[in-house]
């Protein structure tokens, strides 16, 4: 298997951030990741994977949370 192909296929997924994500980190596939973002991110923000290695994964958020509001995950982890 292609070094990095289980990070490269999480490019473009799309997630609900949970508070122990912003605070522990993420796991896919049983793998542990460390987020990045330009921008500060909040528990409820809907995001996607831009860019993904061992070092961790660099998301946007795609939906800020609204007070009140939930969005579902897209991804099962």
């Amino acid at each position: 298997m292609q070094e990095g192909y289980l990070e490269q296929r999480l490019i473009g997924q799309q997630f609900t951030l949970e508070r122990a994500d912003l605070t522990d980190g993420v796991t896919f596939f049983g793998i542990f990741y460390h987020i990045h973002a330009a921008t500060p991110l909040h528990v409820g923000d809907l995001v996607e994977i831009v860019q993904a290695n061992a070092h961790g994964l660099t998301v946007i958020a795609v939906t800020p949370h609204q007070q009140g509001e939930f969005h579902h995950g897209r991804i099962n982890r």
